[in-house]
């Protein structure tokens, strides 16, 4: 199971299950949550979901999906995970917990999917003549704009959910 998905409610719940089915709770219920985060302590509370988006395509190597929950002490939490077609490729979790519902979504648009973006090694630069640095530039110049593209449709998504634009 990838790093990502083993940050469920703590009840676990299997992935990619249909909310509000008879084997999950629906969003909207009260439940514990932990977090499993990036390179930090899991952020747990008890709350409830109130929105989620993700952009899933098939052809893609790789999604985000945005969660907005509310917890039982009146503040938020965000978490914005994403996820690799690659099993070599470990998914990140970055989560934060929100004294406002304006501060989540602030976190949620500020977000720069360009620290997503996988760079090669700098040593295969090493020696290449400038028209090929300047190739291998270019190539990572669009890869950061495909990928904020990306996670900024997706956003446009949540929004429109939350019915906040």
């Amino acid at each position: 199971m990838s790093y990502a998905m083993e940050d469920q409610a703590a009840e676990a719940m299997p992935p990619m299950m249909a909310e509000g089915t008879a084997l999950g709770p629906a969003i909207g219920t009260s439940r514990e949550f932990r977090i499993a985060r990036s390179g930090a302590r899991p952020l747990r509370f008890s709350g409830s979901e109130l929105a989620m988006a993700m952009s899933y395509t098939p052809e893609l190597p790789y999604w985000y999906e945005i969660n907005i929950y509310r917890t039982a002490e009146k503040d938020f939490a965000v978490a914005i995970r994403l996820f690799h077609q690659s099993e070599d490729t470990k998914d990140t979790v970055e989560a934060w917990q929100c004294p406002s519902l304006e501060h989540a979504l602030d976190l949620i648009e500020s977000y720069d999917a360009a620290q997503d973006v996988m760079v090669g090694s700098a040593m295969e630069t090493i020696g290449q003549p400038a028209a090929e640095l300047a190739a291998t530039a270019a190539h990572l110049k669009a890869k950061i704009a495909a990928a904020r593209q990306h996670y900024q449709g997706l956003v446009g998504e949540i929004m429109a959910e939350l019915d906040v634009a």
